[in-house]
């Protein structure tokens, strides 16, 4: 039993020893950052927990100055207006007010919607100087930052830890330069305490090919149906909108030279057809064209 404890207290100090460390490592990241004007950051962390754990461990960091925090602080309480007054007192709501008042901020599914949409906000009027995130935040908003961070470079996709493909990696780091801003845009890889990712592995994720997008939209009966209950909206109008369609007009001049190369490829055809003289089965092979046409 005193070994068992003992191992299991070994454990528990390891664990503490990473966590500090880690602590510690992006305290100074985010401190240099703010020093060499490289704000607003977006870090990307593969998982809620790590979000969050991340945003709690700047407990010492005040990124924001006086009149911006008063700033935040009037928008964050005129958006909670539309909560109910024990609603306001949640463990989330007050612990984003003290986040967001330090011009810290969390990004990801577990978030009420209402704080998300406040997050967003103050980050788009750069009043969020740090903003830990999931890969969600890179798909669904036009959030561009001037410096973005990887926690890592690997992620667990629901079946198994992988890294992360150009298309992911690409979609991300391209958040790094707000267009009319920025010249350059920053994009810092983390390897604390961890295996630093193989050169290949890296020169994949950067410079590979990013997977192919394939539209998955199909028209059914009951898609039809909904859409003729609508005033003033026809079926053709919703194609048009569909990435399907996007993809197709794309494809169009492509598609037209390839028709127009088959057109002459079949006229010179027709042309060769026509030279070839035959008087003595003209009779018979025209005879048998009319039996299978």
């Amino acid at each position: 039993e005193k070994g068992g404890k003992t191992q299991v207290n070994k454990g528990n100090a390891s664990a503490s020893t990473k966590a500090n460390q880690d602590r510690s490592a992006w305290f100074k990241l985010v401190y240099m950052l703010k020093e060499k004007n490289l704000t607003p950051v977006v870090v990307f962390a593969f998982s809620k927990r790590k979000c969050e754990e991340y945003a709690s461990g700047l407990t010492s960091l005040d990124l924001t100055a006086k009149a911006e925090k008063s700033v935040i602080k009037v928008f964050i309480e005129t958006s909670l207006a539309r909560l109910k007054g024990s609603d306001r007192q949640l463990p989330q709501v007050l612990h984003m007010k003290d986040l967001l008042a330090r011009g810290i901020g969390v990004h990801h599914g577990g978030l009420l919607p209402i704080l998300k949409e406040i997050v967003e906000i103050l980050f788009s009027r750069q009043l969020v100087k740090v903003l830990f995130a999931t890969e969600t935040f890179a798909m669904g908003v036009n959030m561009p930052a001037r410096t973005v961070v990887f926690s890592q470079t690997r992620k667990h996709d629901g079946n198994e830890w992988r890294d992360l493909h150009p298309g992911e990696y690409t979609q991300m780091s391209g958040r790094a330069g707000r267009r009319g801003l920025d010249t350059v845009g920053t994009v810092i890889i983390t390897s604390w305490g961890d295996t630093m990712p193989e050169t290949t592995a890296l020169q994949t994720m950067m410079l590979g090919t990013p997977l192919k997008l394939n539209s998955q939209f199909r028209i059914t009966y009951n898609m039809i149906l909904n859409l003729l209950r609508l005033e003033d909206f026809r079926v053709e109008d919703m194609l048009k909108r569909s990435f399907l369609e996007a993809r197709t007009q794309q494809a169009a001049p492509e598609s037209q030279q390839r028709l127009k190369k088959c057109e002459a490829d079949l006229k010179s055809f027709e042309k060769k057809l026509s030279d070839i003289n035959c008087p003595c089965g003209e009779v018979d092979t025209e005879h048998y064209f009319e039996l299978f046409s």
